[in-house]
């Protein structure tokens, strides 16, 4: 605990002092622990790591956002309002007059042309959000164009679903940045490229309009965030946001009990059990969207047979690990699309731990026994518990999970690159449409056969056959009703026949010192929004 009060004073400078007495935190200053070590950047035009996406979001702003209590709310942020075109695929917005950055310049149509189309232009491992309307380096001035300072119009290639195309809009990865700030701190890249001012967004540097600006980055350790004193919104309640690396549960509950830290992020079943009654600590739940799964890279011989995968998932104790380990916070799901979402609540569940039809599949594929998969998995609860539970059940039949368990970065580089038979992990929707589940778990891109842009069917190595095709219509779909009924159909087939063996959906518990007010949990990939937070 020494260390972690020597770097935390370090970080806030003359905020902290390190000689005294750190019973609690100061009152101006939010103090996070969450496991940080996966963050690589804080461009938005880039970022997807889970905690990367939990800062941007307090720093950048979308076009439009919703409503984290009842998504099928859809409200305008740096956007005031929008109109679709008849024929669905054009998409023009009016500005916010009112918006301004952290700079002071105001927020224009300009700058959101510059933002958006950065993101296609650096062709980042997360572009595909924005690629997938048919939007390319050579067409992007194009299709997302400011005709004035107060209008955007963004031409789509299909006519989709309206809700879908304004949910990817409002996603982390449409964050807008100040043009005229970032267009400063272009520089090259090494193939002699414009950089759109990523290596400078990569530094302790950001360009955006939300409530806080980044202060400090110290990359695997901590984020220190100061307030937007320029923010155009309701002024923020605390002076700082400290987000600290500490991927330990009971380290955690330790330095909540003790006031050191005001929210703890990744509190396990025990430790969320040990703080509840505790009067200086609040639990607070909501609505989550996270899928814990476990993908199977059918480049392996015997992961190629369907036998050996239908085995798989008869080979999970999914009610046990609810039960004993998860304790609250998962509930057993098979599923791609979380309850919540259109198309989810299917409760489609058909798989239950049975040895003798796991060993009777296994029979049927003709592999021979036992086999040993690499089997990656992150260093930070609830994933090393997890894969152990699993571990010793597939053993009872002769599959034998060789777990690596290994920091953050590792942790996504082998899943990004397929350098394993099996990864434990997690997926939170990019955006609350069915599409951003459907698309990544199912569609198949020949532009792109090893998923290096997100499309997790080509990263584990599986043709989808028909179902892509199939999702692909779904997310043209206008009549609501039906498009549910055709993700529906899709799920059943996609969790029979996929190398997918989905368990859990998350149930949000975090837990936070009493005096911490106006939280709001998200129900997407680290949407919760700090914004409105006081300590009182």
């Amino acid at each position: 605990m020494r260390l972690y009060k020597t770097l935390v004073a370090a970080a806030l400078g003359t905020v902290m002092s390190v000689s005294g007495a750190f019973a609690e935190t100061p009152a101006d200053t939010l103090v996070i622990a969450d496991a940080i070590d996966d963050i690589i950047t804080l461009d938005p035009a880039e970022v997807s790591e889970v905690g990367g996406v939990l800062m941007s979001q307090q720093m950048y702003q979308p076009l439009v956002t919703f409503d984290p209590a009842d998504p099928t709310k859809i409200v305008g942020v740096l956007a005031e309002s929008w109109e679709v075109s008849e024929d669905g695929k054009t998409f023009t917005f009016t500005m916010n007059p009112d918006a301004k950055f952290a700079s002071g310049n105001p927020v224009t149509a300009k700058d959101a042309e510059y933002s958006l189309q950065r993101v296609i232009l650096l062709d980042s491992r997360i572009s595909f959000i924005l690629t997938q309307f048919g939007i390319t380096k050579e067409n992007v001035a194009e299709k997302i164009k400011a005709t004035d300072d107060a209008t955007l119009v963004i031409e789509v290639d299909q006519k989709y679903a309206q809700s879908f195309v304004l949910y990817v809009l409002s996603s982390f990865t449409g964050g807008i940045v100040d043009s005229v700030l970032v267009k400063e701190h272009e520089g090259t890249r090494e193939d002699g490229s414009n950089d759109y001012g990523n290596a400078w967004l990569k530094a302790d540097n950001s360009a955006g309009s939300g409530p806080y600006v980044l202060t400090k980055w110290d990359p695997k350790v901590s984020i220190l965030m100061s307030r937007n004193e320029n923010y155009w919104g309701e002024a923020p309640g605390v002076e700082r946001i400290f987000l600290q690396h500490m991927p330990e549960s009971a380290t955690q509950r330790l330095a909540l009990e003790k006031g050191d830290i005001d929210i703890a992020n990744k509190l396990g079943p025990d430790d969320i059990g040990a703080v509840e009654g505790n009067a200086d600590i609040q639990v607070l739940e909501g609505n989550s969207s996270t899928i814990y799964y476990m993908g199977a890279n059918v480049r392996d011989e015997a992961l190629s047979n369907p036998k050996v995968i239908e085995a798989m998932k008869y080979l999970i104790d999914y009610d046990g690990i609810a039960e004993t380990i998860g304790r609250g916070t998962i509930k057993v799901h098979q599923t791609m699309i979380p309850d919540g979402f259109l198309g989810g609540n299917i409760d489609y569940n058909p798989y239950s731990f049975d040895l003798e039809k796991a060993k009777a599949l296994l029979e049927e594929s003709g592999v021979s026994l036992p086999i040993t998969l690499d089997t990656v998995v992150w260093n930070v609860p609830p994933y090393p518990d997890y894969a152990q539970a699993v571990q010793a059940t597939m053993a009872q039949a002769g599959i034998n999970l060789d777990l690596q368990v290994v920091d953050g970065g590792p942790w996504l580089d082998r899943y990004r690159s397929h350098d394993l038979d099996i990864w434990v992990g997690l997926w939170g929707p990019d955006y609350p449409d069915p599409h951003s589940n459907a698309k990544a778990f199912t569609v198949n891109d020949a532009t792109d056969p090893d998923g290096a842009k997100g499309n997790l069917a080509d990263r584990f190595g599986w043709n989808s056959g028909p179902l892509s095709d199939q999702v692909l219509a779904a997310v043209q779909e206008q009549d609501t009703e039906k498009r549910a009924e055709m993700y529906e159909e899709i799920q059943r087939a996609h969790t029979d026949s996929s190398p997918f063996l989905y368990m859990f959906q998350d149930s949000r518990r975090v837990a936070m010192r009493s005096d911490v007010k106006g939280v709001v949990l998200g129900i997407t990939f680290s949407d919760d929004r700090y914004g409105a937070v006081t300590k009182e």
